[in-house]
């Protein structure tokens, strides 16, 4: 299997995720808006899920981002340079990437495991589901990073 076909792999298999995790979302809130308008009263642990889950729709969602190349990018710099040293100075800014992913992932692993024990107020989700987003979202980015720094930076013609 070649890089490119890992990549893409990736990227559909964290997109298919987001957007169950969005759909998800989609039907907590249409429940509470429906419930605090017809009923009067609604889940007591919806907007509290929806914000916690939302995390894990963020990180992956920037899976899906970086392999299309529709991340946050500094293009300016990339405009700079001549054409032949783009490839060059994009490995640089995927590198820099690279490095703070690595971080947020060590960091995002340490405050998961300091709060595995904690519960959500109202919903009683354990707060280490929320906080694995961090450590698991930013190791998949890092994977993608490789990945599309690994076959050349094809993204731009990305479906």
């Amino acid at each position: 299997m070649t890089t490119k076909t890992l990549s893409r792999t990736l990227a559909r298999a964290c997109e298919l995720l987001a957007a169950a995790i969005l759909l998800v979302v989609c039907l907590i809130n249409f429940t509470q808006v429906g419930g605090r308008y017809l009923m009067g009263s609604s889940l007591s642990w919806g907007e509290e899920t929806m914000r916690y889950i939302m995390m894990w729709l963020m990180m992956l969602g920037s899976v899906t981002a970086v392999y299309r190349t529709e991340h946050m990018a500094v293009e300016g710099l990339q405009d700079l340079v001549s054409s032949k040293y783009r490839h060059l100075v994009r490995s640089m800014l995927y590198g820099i990437g690279g490095i703070f992913f690595v971080l947020l992932a060590y960091h995002g692993w340490s405050a998961a495991i300091r709060n595995m024990s904690q519960h959500a107020a109202a919903s009683g989700m354990p707060m280490i589901i929320p906080y694995m987003a961090i450590p698991v979202g930013s190791v998949l980015i890092l994977i993608q990073i490789v990945l599309c720094w690994l076959s050349g930076f094809e993204g731009d013609e990305h479906d």
